[in-house]
């Protein structure tokens, strides 16, 4: 068993919520056939890292303007032409956008596919940009992904450790860890310190996932009116 493939890690929510993306958007790809997910009832993981990885790079081609329509009309055709499952998480592809999925681009309709075309590096410039975040195995397929919702500190979800949960690079501290510990009130200094972090290396992995205290401009008194 290939836990990158055969192994679901993710539920529906925690893709989402790992890679910054609508709960909504996600439905309708998995829907539209746009990513494959394992049976599972409600709440559990479906989704194995191969598809976590696949979903990332559909995320960048909705970023550079393609519709969900489109995206999930390419990427099912991309998977019935490439003859193999999860061709978006397989390095021949993601690292050479003038193939496939430049054919599939150049029958659509969507007008996403011209701002494509016409934006840096075109579409191979788009799929580059997103393998920038994966590192690949000597089969070509992802063996981690660097999750970028993320900033100032860098996250990777690796299927063959901690069971697929987001760690700081280059450690073993678990993001749910530092979460779980700042929702029951440990300070950032003291996650810090036990972590071998910096504060605002915290304060990053926090970010996504708990607002900051909002604080309102106190109101000023109205001045009497004059009789």
């Amino acid at each position: 068993m290939d836990p990158r493939f055969d192994l679901p890690l993710y539920t529906r929510a925690e893709v989402a919520l790992h890679l910054g993306l609508p709960p909504t958007t996600l439905g309708d790809w998995l829907r539209s056939g746009a990513l494959e997910s394992h049976s599972g009832g409600r709440g559990e993981p479906t989704i194995t890292f191969a598809g976590l990885v696949e979903t990332h790079m559909l995320r960048h081609l909705r970023q550079a303007g393609l519709s969900l329509q489109a995206i999930g009309e390419a990427a099912v055709a991309l998977r019935s032409r490439a003859g193999r499952h999860y061709p978006l998480a397989w390095s021949g592809l993601a690292h050479d956008g003038r193939d496939l999925l430049i054919e599939i681009a150049a029958e659509g309709r969507d007008q996403g596919w011209e701002r494509i075309r016409d934006s840096q590096g075109g579409l191979p410039g788009v799929l580059r940009r997103g393998s920038a975040a994966i590192t690949w195995s000597d089969d070509g397929y992802a063996t981690t992904l660097r999750l970028v919702i993320y900033h100032d500190i860098d996250v990777i979800a690796d299927p063959h450790r901690s069971h697929g949960h987001p760690l700081v690079d280059g450690s073993e501290v678990r993001v749910e860890e530092i979460i779980d510990r700042v929702r029951t009130g440990t300070s950032y200094r003291d996650l810090a310190a036990k972590y071998n972090l910096e504060d605002f290396e915290v304060e990053a992995l926090v970010r996504p996932h708990i607002r900051p205290p909002t604080f309102r401009r106190p109101k000023h008194p109205q001045p009497e009116p004059l009789l």
